[in-house]
């Protein structure tokens, strides 16, 4: 069973330390500054028995960027409030904290309550029911307690253990991630990072992803609960021992991680919350500070499709930071003001790799609207059907979401079955789009070649390389080199000589095209072996080159002319007639010279013979062997 996660919350000298010693005999207050200066400066730990972890955090405003980072993994808080000194500052700024990080579950710890009567108790209580009005602690229940006299300190244990039975478990099925709360090193052991395990199992001996800078690393001890472990999973607290990288290479606010699934990025897409206590609205372009996992990083807020966001309001934004940093979708974030720095939002991300985009155009905002979701079914669909024509590899979709391989892989294999998905082949893997984007990606092709057909037909088909899609179909390059397949595969098109058409597309030459046609087959079948160049006969018949060149294609498709190297054509008839002389004098002869070949034509030049029997060669008639041509064996 996974460790309970259980954080401090409140003003600077409301006892926070000392309750956790009460309840753990532990001193978390452990940094000599500490000791002299009598306040928690930095996160302190402590074991609550085999049942949970405490982190101890500090209060004092000067140290909220350490109180983030210790709160943004816990499951369960003490929310404490010194009975002599009721509600204050930091008390507020962490209540905000708390919620726009998204935890659930929490009590109320009024503490010194040696040092007041009855009737102040009462007030600074109904003062706290007044404060948490509204928010998850709303009907959390309140424990009033004595650190001096042990007062309600064996009922709030009972409580914290009671509460720890009842709450759900931590997934450990999915993606291992634990953000980086503190660095040391170890003497005969080396780097040790320890953190809280959101996700995931790691064992000793695998690989792991320290993000940023994304180093694969591995894995040569663990400790949980100050123990050695062969495994750790969501929800302990972990110690991991890296081999072959220092102490000052890895730090707070970086992540390990499952490797292969997730990359830093200097762009979130976000859902953005102002707080009803911010003092003036928040502007794009704003710089602010943004907190998230154990990570401080500056960034500025640019907001869509709105010039600012108003208090008490919520927007979609793109957070641009000035720094790379790793997260997931749905992390929950704090955003404090830049100077003076107070906790003024937050939210929930959305897309930790966020390409560029118009915040202005509607189209953002319909597709940060879809990634808006947290059941991860329902955001692997809008996963999907924001990314267009993209094709997504089942890594990038587990890492989109941040949910478990095997969901994925299943939920995938099931829409493949039903029809919602469509799955290709992409270098070896699985690809995998949305059954709609699919078909939209098919019409769009269709539609470009039925474009080609009206505006060329004489032709019989288009070349990829000719093929132009619309600029608004925003097709990835790759798709179509898979969709060609599926659409032949369908009956919807036809290739052939490497063009591609329509399966029902017919040419339907002019009555004028028609008889140039006639005219082209005459003369070649007349000329035989010393035929017209295309010029020759573009001027002899008094028409353009290029239609006389459109008209030669449909013959080619049509069979009606070999078309040979250096743009000679010759009547297939001529072809096939000496294609059979050739034949008989190999197996006569064994082989052919090209001066042999000339006299087998009738005496025609170098200048027709030699494309002629290139083109036996690509056929596969003949071969070369030297200077001669024998039978191409097979």
């Amino acid at each position: 069973m996974s460790q309970l996660i259980i954080g401090t919350a409140g003003h600077i000298d409301h006892g926070k330390t000392a309750l956790v010693n009460a309840l753990t005999g532990v001193d978390t207050d452990s940094l000599k500054e500490e000791k002299e200066r009598g306040l928690t400066i930095d996160l302190g730990f402590a074991h609550l028995g085999e049942l949970a972890t405490i982190i101890d955090v500090p209060g004092h405003e000067k140290f909220i960027r350490n109180m983030v980072a210790g709160v943004s993994t816990i499951d369960l808080v003490l929310f404490v409030v010194a009975a002599d000194d009721g509600v204050m500052p930091q008390t507020r700024e962490h209540l905000d904290i708390l919620n726009l990080l998204r935890v659930r579950h929490g009590i109320i710890v009024i503490t010194k309550i040696d040092l007041v009567d009855e009737e102040w108790l009462a007030l600074v209580t109904e003062d706290v029911r007044d404060l948490v009005r509204d928010s998850f602690l709303e009907n959390a229940p309140i424990d009033a307690v004595s650190t001096i006299s042990n007062a309600g300190i064996p009922e709030l244990k009972a409580r914290v253990e009671e509460m720890a039975q009842e709450m759900k478990q931590r997934e450990e099925d999915g993606l291992f991630w634990m953000p980086v709360d503190r660095a040391f090193t170890m003497k005969g052991f080396g780097t040790v990072v320890t953190g809280t395990v959101l996700a995931g199992a790691l064992r000793v001996g695998e690989s792991v992803e320290l993000l940023p800078p994304q180093r694969l690393i591995r894995v040569r001890g663990l400790q949980s609960h100050g123990r050695t472990v062969e495994c750790v999973s969501a929800g302990d607290r972990a110690a991991i021992n890296l081999q072959s990288i220092e102490k000052d290479q890895v730090g707070r606010g970086q992540v390990v991680a499952a490797p292969n699934y997730f990359s830093s990025s200097k762009r979130f897409d976000a859902r953005l919350n102002l707080l009803k206590s911010a003092s003036r609205p928040l502007r794009t372009r704003s710089r602010v500070r943004v907190h998230f996992g154990t990570m401080e990083v500056m960034a500025r807020v640019s907001i869509v499709k709105e010039s600012q966001v108003e208090p008490g309001e919520h927007a979609f934004a793109q957070l641009h930071l000035e720094q790379p940093a790793v997260a997931r979708r749905l992390d929950p974030f704090v955003i404090r003001q830049y100077s003076p720095t107070i906790t003024i939002g937050g939210g929930v991300i959305l897309n930790a790799n966020a390409p560029r985009r118009r915040l202005s155009d509607p189209e953002t905002l319909n597709e940060l609207q879809a990634l808006d979701k947290e059941d991860p079914a329902e955001a692997l669909e809008n996963v999907l059907l924001a990314g267009g024509s993209r094709l997504f590899t089942l890594e990038q979709l587990i890492s989109e979401i941040a949910a478990a391989p095997e969901f994925v892989k299943e939920t995938v294999a099931a829409w493949q079955e039903n029809g919602k998905a469509v799955v290709l082949k992409k270098g070896g893997k699985a690809a995998v789009i949305h059954r709609l984007n699919f078909e939209k990606v098919q019409a769009a092709f269709l539609d470009a070649i039925a474009a080609f057909h009206n505006a060329h037909p004489t032709r019989p088909g288009v070349s990829k390389v000719e093929l132009r899609m619309p600029a608004k179909s925003k097709i990835a390059p790759e798709l179509l080199d898979l969709i060609i397949p599926a659409l032949k595969q369908q009956g919807l098109i036809k290739e052939r000589s490497g063009l591609l058409s329509l399966t029902e597309y017919k040419i339907e030459l002019s009555q004028k095209l028609l008889t140039l046609k006639a005219q082209i087959a005459e003369l070649l079948e007349r000329e035989r072996f010393t035929t017209s160049s295309p010029a020759e006969m573009a001027m002899r018949f008094s028409v353009k080159p290029e239609t006389l060149a459109e008209v030669l294609g449909v013959m080619m498709a049509s069979h009606e002319v070999v078309r040979a190297e250096g743009d000679i054509y010759f009547h297939p008839q001529a072809v096939a007639e000496v294609r059979d002389k050739l034949v008989a004098f190999l197996q006569q002869h064994g082989e052919i010279s090209i001066s042999q070949f000339k006299d087998l034509l009738g005496g025609a030049s170098r200048k027709y013979a030699m494309p002629l029997i290139n083109h036996f060669d690509s056929l596969r008639v003949t071969q070369r062997e030297g200077d001669v041509r024998v039978l191409a064996s097979g």
